[in-house]
């Protein structure tokens, strides 16, 4: 059948038309058409691509200028504006880090010129959907917002969320404390990585409404130093009104500096760099600061966490968890949490730790030491008695694995729990007790629960802890809740088991398993052994 040519008009008409009904198709696949995956921020146009589930994602945005030159040890400053659009297409590079002691080398391309975001959306429209910031970890020495295990595709799919990763300051150019050193010019330079982490944080709330999002719902989430970081963001006076939930898993307020810990740390810093002053920092390469910092982690210096978050009386006016307790964050909701066995995934690293009795590892760190003389107890074998009772059939490694997880997490998140409920009542706790299939001994460690929150079960870091085949109900559980609590403030959603807010009495936790389950003072014998001791970063401290 042939039809008759009517007029050219009308087949530019119908052009228009196929070529208009494509381009809605794509944008509803999240392909995005033209315009569809151009965002407008507040210093330039952007365009992103579509991700492998349909979601858009940009990636590498700049949110504060390259803290190079002369603004390497300052605060973040305003990134200038672009004409033109900027094509979001590739990760920025990490901060210039040394080899992770776990995981090696990184093979991500490395720069003091790193302070760059990713955003993940499902689109570009007026939905004003929650918007999750994602602060990573690695020890305030390591890590990047592009590693794999943090792609968040999936999980802003599934819950039609903003997802966003972010880098910030690490090591000697985030956390070196030069106050003593530069004078008041610089009393906030052991707190930088923190600072560019607001920078960031403000630059989100500020374009959120360009992807599709609502800058009234921002949850801060973060595992290990980004979970720490988020306790200290608690506590800061310039983070009040920029994230209204945070969730911490991991890592809370007992692991801040006193000036005088990390004065010593800048001072055996300079030693090994060779240097004496501001002006022998600023000239060192940026090759020069990695070498010195991997000398400094290589001889173990401080080996509970050679740089982090310092109380220096400006940043970080106070103690975090004392500013808390005042009533800090009392806006802020808070879901936290930590895994059963976090401190098992470093006998990869030192196997030793886990044989050995608890006299032996706790005089190996110094915190823990200190921690242990502050309980009832009062000494490394009365605890490791303790906890022995209620695990007869524990060896000594095994006792001392526990305790240490307790002092260096477990408690201290109980602590930052306690202190915020009262001020605020949509505060939740959580333990992720699914342990590691793939090696007995490490249990639930430390970052096992990342790929289930994320969804990402084959990132390469992590799949080799999870195994082949990691329970998709686990994944279900974690997000679903994860994804309510950053819609409304409360973790309870469909197939999410009845979690009631915790409160100091109750101390009611979330079980996060295969069949997940709310219980009440999970092993409270256990966190009872360090009654009266506030992990609070002054007792114990660095």
């Amino acid at each position: 059948m042939r039809f008759k040519r009517v007029s050219g008009n009308f087949e530019k008409t119908l052009v228009i038309l196929l070529v208009a009904a494509l381009c809605a198709g794509l944008a509803l696949a999240g392909a995005g058409c033209g315009t569809n995956s151009v965002a407008s921020t507040k210093l330039g146009k952007v365009e992103g691509r579509p991700a492998s589930n349909g979601v858009l994602v940009f990636k590498g945005m700049p949110f504060a200028a390259p803290p190079v030159g002369d603004l390497r040890f300052m605060p973040p400053q305003p990134a200038k504006p672009w004409s033109g659009t900027h094509q979001a297409f590739a990760f920025g590079k990490a901060e210039a880090q040394p080899p992770d002691a776990l995981t090696g080398e990184s093979k991500q391309a490395q720069s003091e010129n790193c302070l760059t975001l990713n955003v993940w959306t499902p689109g570009l429209d007026n939905t004003k959907r929650p918007v999750m910031v994602w602060i990573h970890g690695g020890g305030f020495t390591n890590g990047s917002g592009s590693d794999s295990i943090y792609d968040g595709a999936n999980l802003s799919k599934r819950g039609d969320t903003v997802i966003v990763t972010i880098n910030y300051r690490l090591g000697p150019f985030g956390f070196l404390y030069l106050g003593n050193v530069g004078g008041p010019r610089y009393a906030q330079s052991g707190n930088l990585g923190l600072l560019d982490q607001l920078a960031a944080i403000r630059w989100v709330r500020d374009n959120a409404r360009a992807f599709g999002g609502d800058p009234g719902r921002i949850t801060v989430f973060g595992e290990s130093a980004g979970s720490i970081s988020i306790s200290a963001l608690l506590g800061m006076p310039a983070a009040r009104g920029l994230f209204n939930r945070a969730i911490a898993e991991s890592g809370a307020a007992n692991l801040a500096r006193s000036t005088q810990s990390a004065e010593a740390t800048t001072a055996r810093f300079m030693q090994i760099a060779g240097v004496s002053d501001i002006a022998g920092l600023r000239s060192l390469t940026t090759s020069q600061m990695v070498s010195a910092e991997a000398e400094m982690k290589k001889q173990k210096m401080q080996a509970a966490l050679l740089f982090g978050p310092v109380i220096d009386g400006s940043a970080v006016p106070q103690p975090p968890l004392d500013a808390i307790e005042a009533g800090s964050a009392s806006g802020v909701d808070l879901l936290i949490g930590t895994n059963l066995n976090e401190i098992n995934l470093w006998t990869l690293a030192t196997p030793a730790v886990a044989r050995f009795p608890l006299s032996v590892v706790s005089a190996y760190i110094p915190i823990v030491q200190s921690a242990i003389s502050l309980t009832s107890p009062a000494t490394p074998e009365a605890v490791a008695a303790s906890y022995k009772s209620r695990r007869p059939a524990a060896t000594d490694g095994e006792v001392s694995l526990a305790a240490i997880t307790d002092s260096m997490f477990r408690v201290p998140a109980i602590r930052v729990a306690e202190a915020q409920s009262p001020k605020q009542s949509k505060t939740w706790m959580y333990l992720f007790t699914w342990p590691s299939p793939v090696f007995s001994r490490l249990g639930a460690c430390h970052a096992i629960e990342l790929p289930f929150v994320f969804g990402n079960m084959k990132a390469s870091r992590i799949s080799t802890l999870i195994g082949r085949n990691p329970p998709q109900r686990l994944v279900d559980t974690m997000q679903s809740a994860w994804l309510a609590f950053a819609k409304n403030g409360n973790p309870n959603a469909s197939g999410v088991p009845e979690w009631q807010a915790y409160d100091a009495g109750s101390r009611a936790t979330m079980i996060l398993n295969t069949t997940s389950k709310q219980q009440d003072n999970p092993y409270g014998a256990d966190t009872d052994v360090w009654n009266g001791v506030p992990f609070n970063s002054v007792k114990p401290s660095l």
